[in-house]
This record gives C-alpha cells, structure tokens and sequence, in this order.
C-alpha cells in the first residue's frame, strides 16, 4: 500500500511568502528574457516588447526581496542574570532564528553558573570552598584544576602582584564587610606561606591539593574563568548556530566571539566612572576587556580611605592612581593582568609590559593631580580615541 504524502505549506510565515515572492520573480524574469531573445531571433519589431532596462529592474527587485527574506529570519536576544555576585548580560546575534539565538544564550549562562558553582567562595558547596577547608597535602577531585592551574601561572609572571591565594589578607582587611584596618600581627599571619601560590593543580588529572595553609580567593581571576567557560561553550555549538556575533558583560568584563568588525569599547574616567573618555576600536574577532580600579569599592577607617586591591607583596592596600584596563585573547588572563598591572602601578606596570613579549593590550588612566593622562600600549594606542579635550595620551614604547 502507498501512503500519501502530506505537505503543510507554512502559509502563516512572513518568509515563506518573500522567499515564494522572490522565486517567482526570479522565474518570471529568466521567461520573459527567453521570450525577448526568441522576438530578436525573428526580427521582427515588438512595441510591447520589455525594454532593456526591464530585466535589470524586476532583477533587483527579486534581489531585494530574497534579501529581505533573509532578513527576516535574522534575529538577535539579549539576557540579564545575576550570577557571581554581580550582573551578567548575554547579548546574541544569529542569521538563522530567534530560537538559536535563545538556545545559544541559555547555554552560555548555564556554563557561567557553573563557573560559578566550581570557584565561588561566597558558596560553602562549591569546589574551591572546598579546597580550602581540604587539609593541607590531600588531593581532591576538581573542575576547576585546569582554571587553578592558569591563575598560578599569572601569578608566577607578575612576580605575585596577582595572586589567587590572598584569602586571608581579605579577610584580615574585612573586604567582605565594612572593612577594618589590621595589626601588624594580624597581617604577618595573613601573610604567611605567600611566597608561593601555595597550591598545585594536575590538570590533565583533574586534581588539586593545598601544598601550604593558603585560603584561595577567585575575586581576581573567576569571572575571566567564566566568561572562557562560556565561549569554549559556544565553540562547540553546531557551525550554523555559532555564525553570529555574542557579546558577555560580567560585572563590567567584557567578552565576545565572531566579531565582523572592530568592537568599540569606552574607558571610564576613573574619578567619575560615567563618563567615558576614551574609546578603543579591538579588531580580534575573539577578545576580552577587564579592568581595575578603586574608583566604586573603597572603605573609610579613622578618617582615611582604603581600598580592595590588595598588593599580596605587601599584604596593604595598592596606591589608588586611578585604573588600568586590558585587552587579551584569554579572559582569564585579562582579569588576573588587570589587577595585577593596578598592584604595580603605571611605571612598574609599564616596564613590566616592556618586558614581557605578550599577546595583550593595556591602557592606564592616570590621575595627575587635575590631569588625566592616557599610558597605551602601542596597538592600541593606534585604535584609541580620546572622547575629552583634558585627556593626555603617551604611548608606551616597546611595551607591545
């Protein structure tokens, strides 16, 4: 017996009707060049025949339609959630459907959460919460051993201006409260075994064991581990629903995948975090921008201002100068580089980014009394522009 065939024809969908439109255009026009060639064989003279102009009219008209139809079906979403202590906003452009586009974003957030889930020590049941109750010397199964594994190696470059083992000084500060200034006691104990990262991660084994009695603190480096997580997500996702451009905001990191076009990012003015004075064209297709800054997190005690960055070499506060941003391929790295070229200042940070033959940018807002001066690393020195008369740019030579 045969079956019949049963074709619904989607008669409700604006595409159907542009793309059938389009067609049909298409056809009618390949027929009536047909029908003109035929008459021209004949020789003999038609008034009514199209003119020449004709074919090249209904041409672009069944091209603009077809591009319409594509158009159409183009389509982009954008998401907040909370989500590490602070806001995340997913925004995802796609040519083949606001369901992708959904489907695409969900899956970004959920790597983010589960991020989240492996590094965040505001929760007792995440992985790196419990790495620091582990004792010392006893091998535990983790996730989170390769992202472990990148923040020592930072650390170790920087000469531990970063460092992802500063949980006690954070506590001894109370940076997680009102804040409160140490004795000298205290801050010699917090200090303690600092030397070294004071963990060490197999990654290939996925374990991670405390080599010293170090509480871990993701601050510095765990929103940059989120937002890899996210896009290493979103390269595994078939090819037609990676097409498009995606954009991550974290709490002021910014990340993105599949750019067409520079991405166009705005520094703020590190006294006045609303109003932008510099904006910087990055034409990788992949990238990350982190910052740091003391500008928005400060605390009084006895009448003098602290801030949250600490220098783990000194175990005090970083000289607030104003802020420093980076630019690298691995967010990550552009999290944990941003503080630690802020716990080096401008002019050890400079020579440090002379120095160091890396695949990053960086850009210093200096504070100068009533100047803003601009430090740049010279590729991006060449895609910035100054967005205020006041702003002083120097471009620091050799450093890129």
């Amino acid at each position: 017996m045969r079956g019949r065939l049963s074709v619904e024809l989607p008669l409700s969908d604006p595409q159907f009707w542009l793309v059938s439109a389009g067609a049909a255009l298409v056809l009618g026009l390949a027929l009536r060049r047909a029908r003109q060639r035929a008459r021209d064989k004949s020789g003999v003279a038609c008034d009514r025949c199209p003119k020449p102009h004709g074919p090249r009219r209904l041409g672009a008209l069944a091209a603009a339609l077809l591009g319409a139809a594509g158009a159409a079906h183009a389509a982009s979403v954008a998401r907040e959630v909370a989500v590490m202590g602070t806001t995340l906003r997913v925004e995802v452009e796609v040519t083949n459907g606001r369901s992708d586009a959904l489907a695409i974003a969900e899956a970004l957030v959920r790597e983010i959460e589960a991020a989240e889930a492996r590094l965040s020590t505001w929760r007792d049941t995440s992985e790196l919460a419990r790495l620091n109750r582990t004792p010392v010397g006893e091998w535990i199964e983790s996730a989170a051993a390769p992202e472990l594994a990148a923040a020592a190696r930072c650390a170790r470059e920087t000469g531990f201006a970063f460092h992802p083992s500063i949980g006690r000084l954070v506590e001894a500060w109370g940076l997680r409260g009102g804040g409160r200034v140490p004795t000298s006691t205290e801050l010699a104990a917090a200090r303690r075994d600092l030397d070294e990262v004071g963990y060490e991660s197999a990654e290939v084994a996925g374990r991670v064991r405390k080599t010293a009695d170090v509480a871990i603190e993701e601050g510095a480096f765990g929103k940059g581990a989120g937002l890899d997580a996210a896009l290493s997500r979103l390269e595994m996702l078939p090819r037609k629903e990676r097409a498009g451009f995606v954009r991550l905001d974290l709490g002021g990191q910014i990340a993105w995948a599949n750019a067409r076009s520079p991405v166009r990012l705005e520094l703020a003015d590190p006294r006045q975090r609303s109003r932008p004075v510099l904006e910087i064209a990055v034409a990788d297709r992949r990238a990350s921008l982190a910052s740091s800054g003391d500008s928005e997190k400060q605390f009084t005690f006895n009448g003098k201002s602290f801030g949250h960055l600490i220098d783990p070499r000194t175990g005090a506060p970083a000289p607030d100068f104003g802020s420093v941003a980076v630019v690298a391929a691995n967010a990550l790295a552009a999290d944990c580089l941003s503080t630690a070229l802020f716990v080096m200042g401008p002019d050890d940070g400079s020579r440090w980014l002379a120095e160091h033959a890396r695949e990053i940018e960086a850009a210093y807002l200096v504070v100068d009394g009533g100047r803003l001066r601009a430090k740049l690393t010279p590729e991006l020195a060449r895609r910035a522009r100054p967005l205020v008369e006041e702003l002083e740019v120097e471009v620091l030579n050799g450093s890129s």
